[in-house]
């Protein structure tokens, strides 16, 4: 990438909550943060996305003539989130309008299962499915995705220039300069943060902590008072996507950040940038130091690293990780309940004053505004259709991660800050994929997104972040919620966090190993060490099998990390 190229993408991160994340062919397959999932609609102001000119300088693009008429089907089957279908119609309704002979149908399926519907969709003969949440399908999406760097150069008719230029290009999760690929598209963004009840810490007596130390004082002086400290799932899903899996990332990152000189481009790499790279300093107490645009990474030399013992699933940080997560869960967060504890229950128990903290997105803000509006009006609060009794109306704070100290610890805690959606399209013949990347086309145009949100809030659902089409802007009341969130660098933009869960790339039975022996470790079944041991046997059995296809590395590969990578 070129100089710059990358001083436009500093600009454009300092303006836009977002970065890039590396692994899997540029990404881990799911490594993007996914947004808690509100299980019921909440009231919300009915209020529409504005259309003024977005915060980060670049002009706001407008809506030009619509293409040559186009013909066709397309089908929207990405996962049913709060207000989702709403959100999705009237872009669908927006589109059609332009595009009469085209005809877009939106099917959204079930968040739970969601990975399994949409593997078994891709293993069809002739899957019907065009616009998914692609992050889920793991290896069972590889040959079947469009690549939209074919695309992104194109002139779009949905605004004055070409398709990158409507929406923060260089933010992208996984896009692959070298192979020149990407295969999702992120329109929004989000943050992980942790959410406390200020009622609750005033009456204690406390303050959100620094450190992971200070952390495991407080929810010893919360479970002393009579609360449960923290209302956090503990089963598979949050192990994988949801908090838990942050956890497991976040702090890994801490461990692992001087490896970047391992595994970053070297002079010679087909990678490798002069004007960045070679310039580059490690700088382990600036947290944004390694981001994308300032250093490229060579995906190939980490699993290298990993071949040759350099870089170990088993170090002695990652030990520290687990012994310090373990102070915490599960004791504080319901005991032998919390491998059973879903989305709907931490969610009733920290808004009925049960439970004291939670972790979430930022996403969490609106719907706690938007809840609490309900509540104050005298209206139920329901979760999956079930009214839920004893919820009161609290203040609510939020504080970023606290550090963990010890061996191997390197730097301080960072959190995952993303670009959020993962849309990819399901690849088949060509006239049918320029038809449903000029829909992503129109979507990511001022116009189609500024529908998008006002869907969503009318149909009570809430953003997630700030948006990343330009010319679009969130409502005055959801602005002002972001305004003082305080970033501390994002974790997933590299090979920091590659084994955090097992073997790169979420495959599926790693997780599932790594699960079931995370949770013997805090149910102290086995030691520590064994769980070193058996995390190190679970990475090597998957990673040069299977994790190391879904990166698109072959095996002769490592040992000409230099090179592009040829595996497919």
């Amino acid at each position: 990438m070129g100089k710059g190229k990358k001083i436009l993408s500093l600009l454009l991160a300092v303006l836009v909550l977002s970065s890039m994340i590396a692994g899997c062919s540029g990404q881990d397959s799911n490594s993007g943060v996914a947004t808690s999932a509100q299980p019921t609609a909440t009231s919300a102001t009915a209020s529409t996305a504005t259309s003024t000119a977005a915060s980060t300088g670049t002009p706001a693009t407008t809506t030009a003539e619509p293409p040559k008429e186009l013909e066709g089907t397309i089908n929207v089957n990405t996962s049913a989130g709060v207000a989702e279908v709403e959100a999705w119609q009237a872009v669908a309704d927006g589109y059609m309008a332009l595009n009469p002979k085209v005809k877009v149908v939106i099917d959204l399926k079930p968040q739970d299962g969601y990975g399994d519907w949409l593997k078994n969709m891709l293993g069809t003969a002739n899957p019907t499915a065009d616009i998914v949440n692609i992050n889920q399908a793991g290896l069972a999406a590889t040959g079947k995705q469009v690549n939209f760097m074919e695309y992104v150069n194109n002139k779009s008719p949905y605004s004055n220039g070409v398709w990158k230029d409507q929406f923060n290009f260089e933010m992208q999760n996984g896009i692959d300069y070298g192979k020149n690929t990407l295969y999702n598209i992120c329109l929004s963004s989000t943050q992980v943060a942790w959410f406390y009840n200020k009622d609750i810490f005033k009456k204690i007596g406390v303050e959100p902590p620094t450190t992971w130390k200070e952390f495991i004082g407080i929810c010893e002086k919360l479970q002393t008072a009579g609360y449960q400290p923290l209302a956090v799932p503990g089963n598979f899903n949050s192990f994988w996507a949801m908090q838990m899996g942050w956890l497991a990332q976040i702090y890994a990152d801490q461990t692992t950040r001087s490896m970047l000189e391992v595994y970053r481009a070297k002079e010679g790499d087909y990678n490798y940038d002069p004007d960045v790279d070679g310039k580059f300093k490690l700088d382990l107490t600036n947290p944004f130091n390694d981001d994308s645009w300032k250093v490229n990474q060579n995906t190939t030399r980490a699993y290298v690293a990993v071949r040759d013992g350099v870089y170990k699933p088993d170090s002695e940080g990652m030990k520290t990780v687990m012994s310090q997560l373990k102070e915490i869960f599960p004791k504080y967060a319901g005991g032998d309940a919390f491998f059973g504890t879903d989305d709907a229950g931490w969610i009733s128990l920290f808004y009925q004053n049960k439970a004291a903290i939670a972790l979430d997105t930022v996403a969490r803000l609106a719907y706690f505004k938007n809840d609490m509006d309900k509540i104050e009006a005298g209206q139920p609060f329901k979760l999956n259709s079930k009214t839920v009794k004893g919820v009161q109306k609290f203040e609510l704070g939020s504080f970023n991660m606290p550090s963990m100290e010890g061996a191997g610890i390197e730097a301080p805690a960072r959190t995952i800050e993303v670009a959020q959606g993962f849309l990819g399209a399901v690849k088949k013949e060509k006239a049918h994929d320029d038809l449903v990347v000029d829909f992503f086309m129109y979507l990511s145009s001022k116009e189609g997104y500024s529908k998008y949100l006002s869907g969503q809030l009318k149909g009570g659902g809430v953003p997630n972040g700030p948006s990343l089409v330009y010319g679009v802007e969130l409502p005055g009341e959801y602005e002002a919620m972001y305004k003082d969130l305080k970033f501390i660098g994002n974790c997933q933009k590299g090979c920091g966090q590659l084994m955090a869960r097992g073997a790169p790339c979420d495959i599926q039975e790693s997780l599932r190993e790594w699960y079931g022996y995370t949770q013997e470790f805090f149910t102290g079944k086995i030691t520590v060490d064994q769980w070193g041991e058996k995390h190190k046997t679970n990475v090597m059995k998957y990673i040069f099998k299977d994790s190391i296809k879904a990166a698109h590395i072959n095996l002769s590969d490592l040992d000409n990390p230099a090179n592009a990578p040829t595996g497919e």
